[in-house]
Parts: structure tokens; C-alpha cells; sequence
């Protein structure tokens, strides 16, 4: 298998707070992946994995979605539902793990890596491109 993507300077949006909770995030998710490999133990694990990362999602969002408001994004509810998104495919994802789906750990992996990777990428990029207008700096 290829190496799990690493948080690095294209995943950066120059919002410190933001930064530092998306550098969890792929901590969170490089989890699933090294648990890839293992057998029965893996779906523990990605049981425990998916609940912590419900978690931290869902307080990542609130924060973020918060800072767009204040700044007063025009994307804001777009981002929304991308959030809410997210949200329902984990809470689906946990609850697979519950009923020990076999296939679980790769599909996390691989969603996981798509999600996060692109939505940092781009529509998290957006909102630091915004932000840095609105400050007058470049991202």
C-alpha cells in the first residue's frame, strides 16, 4: 500500500487554530490506516478510531463554521453542508464497525484520504484565501 498522506504546507491556510486542528485530524485518520493491516484487532480499533473521530470532527466544524461566520464568509453554508456530509458518513462508518464489517478499515482509508486531503485542499483553502483578503495578506 502507498503511504499515508502527511499533514504538510499545502494543507496550511495560515489560520493557526484551524492549522493545528487539521494536523489532528490527519493524526486521527493515519490511525485507520496503519490499522490496515491487522486482523480482528483492526475493527476494534476502527471502531475506536471512528467515535474519536466523530468527535473531533464535529468540534473542528463548530469552530470553524464559527470563525466563517464571524468573518462573515459567503461560503459559508455551502461549507455547511459539506461539514454535515462528513458527519453522516462517519456516524454510518461507526456503525458499520459495531456490526464488524470486514471491508470497514480499507473503505475508511480510502474515503478518509479523499475527504480530508480535498476538502482541506480546496474548500478549507477558500476560506483561508478569504480570510487573508480580508487581513491583506496573501495565503
Amino acid at each position: 500500500m502507498e503511504n499515508w498522506p502527511q499533514f504538510d504546507s499545502t494543507c496550511l491556510l495560515g489560520i493557526d487554530a484551524i492549522d493545528r486542528q487539521h494536523r489532528r485530524l490527519f493524526e486521527i485518520a493515519g490511525r485507520v490506516y496503519e490499522n490496515l493491516s491487522g486482523g480482528d484487532e483492526a475493527h476494534a480499533a476502527v471502531a475506536s478510531t471512528a467515535a474519536e473521530l466523530l468527535d473531533y470532527t464535529a468540534t473542528h466544524f463548530a469552530d470553524e463554521e464559527a470563525m466563517m461566520q464571524s468573518a462573515g464568509y459567503p461560503g459559508l453554508e455551502a461549507h455547511r453542508r459539506e461539514h454535515a456530509e462528513l458527519l453522516s458518513k462517519v456516524h454510518d462508518m461507526e456503525m458499520r464497525a459495531g456490526f464488524g464489517e470486514r471491508s470497514l478499515p480499507a473503505d475508511m482509508s480510502r474515503f478518509l484520504l479523499a475527504w480530508l486531503v480535498g476538502h482541506i485542499r480546496t474548500s478549507d483553502r477558500k476560506f483561508g484565501e478569504h480570510l487573508a483578503a480580508q487581513q491583506g495578506k496573501d495565503l
